[in-house]
């Protein structure tokens, strides 16, 4: 039997130490865990049964819900099949949905039209929703805004290719106005200057028989330093909607979704203020509101806390979690009007006390979904679809 020297074998040893000290080593991804301390919660702790004779809009940012199959546009820092949303998340962000029980439920951060519909396949199949929309808009970390409806989507669209940049002639002429009216100091906009993610504008064929015109946003995150693309994304909203008011003046508008702005700031204020979007908050219709408070200020701070919709600890400054409404629910005076009171809820989902991957139970997101009841009965006796 052969036998190495001992200077053939301390050869040996000291090429493979060479070659460990030499090859990185593998990225130890930590997986979630899902046994993480939670923080205080924010929102109510179960969603309220839907008013009889209405039905339900929803609106919900998912945190990144990607599918396992890869696609090759996105590799690198942003290659998808590293982002794949693991099956303990996946099934809690469908009890979140389950709970909901939404009629039309506007979701952000979906991978695609093909992973909504595995999703929906195999986590939400009872729940009714037999029309689903969404649309690549380019955006470079492969997310986009999303439908699931348990009525028809009649007609969709994307703004890719608007400039938000030409939304600037809305904003006040003179640098003191602005800065009076809290406007951002102008700043440079990234990429082309359109939408970083386009809004999905999806029309819904309601039982009633009218239809519902449905922004669904995702305006620029990224803080203060982004707070002038924001406004331009929203005055350009501001301009679909008038484009759509312009083709039918009694046109049912919702614009829902993740501003990535509080109430007070001009991105939202721009959308309910009636010289520009004319839109009304959905907040002004939660359990015991009083009229004309919709920026986010009324009632005690226990009851806004109820109405928080995002929470996170930051990676650069473990603490404490920012707490922030920063999603909306947005309706025309004419759809307002069909707004069941008391209606209008945050449902709260747990959120992580601390950074990192070790979600507490139940986690499914970093965002709250929020919905309204709109008391739009069927215009036959027969009843909306429900959930079996």
């Amino acid at each position: 039997m052969f036998r190495p020297s001992a200077v053939a074998l301390l050869a040996l040893i000291l090429a493979s130490l060479a070659f460990a000290q030499a090859a990185p080593a593998p990225r130890q991804e930590r997986p979630n865990t899902y046994n993480g301390k939670p923080s205080q919660p924010i929102g109510v702790a179960a969603a309220p049964r839907k008013a009889e004779g209405c039905i339900r809009l929803a609106a919900f940012n998912v945190e990144n819900l990607f599918d396992d199959k890869d696609d090759p546009k996105l590799s690198g820092d942003y290659d998808d099949i590293k982002m794949t949303t693991d099956p303990t998340r996946l099934k809690n962000l469908a009890a979140a949905i389950r709970a909901l029980d939404a009629d039309v439920l506007a979701l952000e951060e979906v991978e695609s039209e093909e992973c909504l519909r595995w999703f929906r396949d195999q986590y939400l199949k009872d729940l009714g929703y037999e029309h689903l929309a969404s649309r690549e808009v380019g955006y470079y970390r492969g997310v986009e805004q999303s439908v699931l409806s348990r009525f028809p989507i009649l007609e969709v669209k994307t703004y890719s290719d608007v400039k938000v940049t030409s939304a600037a002639a809305r904003l006040p002429k003179d640098p003191a106005e602005r800065k009076r009216q809290k406007w951002a100091d102008p700043d440079d906009v990234e990429g082309s200057g359109g939408f970083q993610r386009s809004p999905l504008h999806a029309k819904v064929q309601l039982p009633d028989g009218s239809a519902l015109d449905l922004f669904v946003v995702h305006f620029k995150a990224g803080g203060k330093k982004f707070a002038h693309q924001r406004e331009l994304e929203a005055l350009s909203t501001v301009n679909l909607i008038d484009a759509v008011r312009a083709r039918n003046k009694d046109a049912q508008i919702a614009v829902v979704g993740d501003f990535n702005a509080q109430p007070t700031d001009m991105t939202a204020k721009a959308l309910r203020d009636k010289a520009l979007g004319g839109l009304i908050s959905a907040y002004e219709l939660r359990p015991g509101a009083s009229k004309g408070d919709g920026d986010g200020e009324g009632g005690s701070k226990s009851d806004r806390r109820k109405f928080l919709t995002h929470s996170f600890v930051p990676e650069d400054k473990p603490g404490k979690p920012i707490e922030r409404a920063i999603d909306f629910i947005l309706l025309s005076p004419n759809l307002f009007q069909k707004g069941q009171k008391g209606s209008y809820f945050v449902l709260s989902v747990p959120k992580s006390s601390q950074p990192g991957s070790d979600k507490p139970a139940g986690y499914a997101s970093d965002h709250n979904p929020l919905a309204v009841d709109l008391k739009i009965a069927p215009k036959s006796a027969d009843k909306a679809p429900a959930k079996k």
